[in-house]
């Protein structure tokens, strides 16, 4: 309803500007009607990417919320091209209390294709259902060079997007 009186006082002041004699009023009142009705209908871009299968790409150096499934234990994917160097890597997962969750490694990586790349997985954590934590990895010591992947992937394991 706001926006019907939005729109019908901006076509308003559009056609009374339009009727005026002075030019610099009649442009002024335009350009500001259209930026502010465009401002209204455009919708913010999501900071994280959604992933098939109900995972998230977070970019490298941020920190997102993530949704844990029921009966889900999440794995922290990089991709595979990093090689070693995904090992300076420094991934924490909090829980909405502030408290660190228990980040579990091995020595064997599984490895496996997404969408076309080789993708690894270095970390698992597991959370109660239906929590919402705070993922982040970093790259304290630049180890990861520049490469057209600069992201992460947090994933349920046993749900493999394509």
């Amino acid at each position: 309803m706001k926006l019907i009186w939005i729109t019908a006082s901006a076509l308003v002041a559009v056609a009374a500007a339009g009727c005026s004699d002075d030019e610099p009023s009649s442009s002024a009142a335009t350009s500001t009607v259209a930026s502010s009705v465009s401002s209204m209908t455009a919708a913010p871009e999501p900071s994280v990417a959604a992933e098939p299968g109900g995972g998230v790409r977070i970019t490298l150096g941020e920190t997102e919320k993530v949704l844990v499934p029921a009966d889900a234990v999440m794995d922290i994917k990089v991709p595979a091209e990093w090689g070693a160097a995904a090992s300076g890597l420094r991934c924490t997962v909090t829980d909405s209390t502030g408290r660190n969750e228990d980040l579990r490694s091995s020595d064997v990586k599984k490895r496996e294709s997404i969408a076309g790349k080789d993708w690894t997985t270095i970390w698992t954590f597991s959370s109660p259902p239906a929590a919402e934590i705070s993922v982040g990895c970093k790259d304290p010591d630049a180890k990861i060079t520049a490469t057209d992947i600069d992201y992460i992937r947090v994933a349920p394991r046993g749900l493999n997007p394509r």
